[in-house]
């Protein structure tokens, strides 16, 4: 079964595609729609930090949203690939622990005493779900514009990692979701970093 690097699966689709070409397809301005899931809290926070940012600066967006700091946490992850800033075992460690730190429901293990035969027992680990609260469970659903050539790199990515990642699996909304809640996670630990905010700024002007 082939790989999915995304709800959309551009890689599959171009090397299937035999009629046009590559390059033509790099140089189109061809856009599509992603959707991304996040903690609401996290997105609320997401939403301060935004409007702390606009308060700073005059010269900001008044529109500036979670969804511009996500793409533009994107694109520069992606930019830092391209320069060769990646060490694919130490980057797949950090993707697949913050998946399981932000994404993924958290589990927890118990010991089950269970009969062997009549005169043996043993104990089998086993997982299961902690039940969440409902108001961390909440979600925020958000949609991004995203260029077909920007996707396409960031699936290429994907697969470039995928050796290192061994059984798991990765997709591009879980990289946007993961790079975005790292990020909140840095500005609550360490509030707001003015050197950050500006270079955000000297992006978006």
């Amino acid at each position: 079964m082939k790989k999915s690097y995304s709800q959309w699966n551009v890689l599959q689709e171009r090397l299937s595609n035999q009629k046009d070409s590559l390059l033509d397809f790099l140089f189109t301005s061809k856009y599509r729609y992603i959707e991304i899931k996040l903690p609401y809290y996290e997105y609320l926070r997401g939403q301060v930090f935004c409007q702390d940012f606009m308060d700073l600066f005059e010269e900001a967006p008044y529109t500036f949203s979670v969804v511009d700091l996500m793409s533009i946490l994107f694109e520069d992850f992606l930019n830092q690939i391209k320069k060769g800033n990646t060490h694919y075992e130490s980057m797949s460690r950090f993707l697949v622990e913050n998946k399981y730190k932000y994404l993924e429901p958290p589990k927890k293990e118990t010991r089950v005493l269970k009969q062997v035969n009549t005169n043996l027992f043993s104990f089998e680990t086993t997982e299961e779900e902690v039940a969440v609260k409902e108001e961390n469970s909440r979600k925020a659903h958000l949609t991004i514009k995203i260029r077909d050539k920007i996707l396409l790199r960031g699936e290429i990515f994907l697969h470039d990692l995928s050796p290192f990642l061994h059984k798991e699996q990765l997709q591009i909304e879980e990289l946007f979701a993961i790079l975005y809640l790292d990020f909140i996670a840095k500005i609550k630990e360490k509030g707001n970093n003015v050197d950050v905010m500006r270079a955000i700024l000297n992006r978006i002007t």
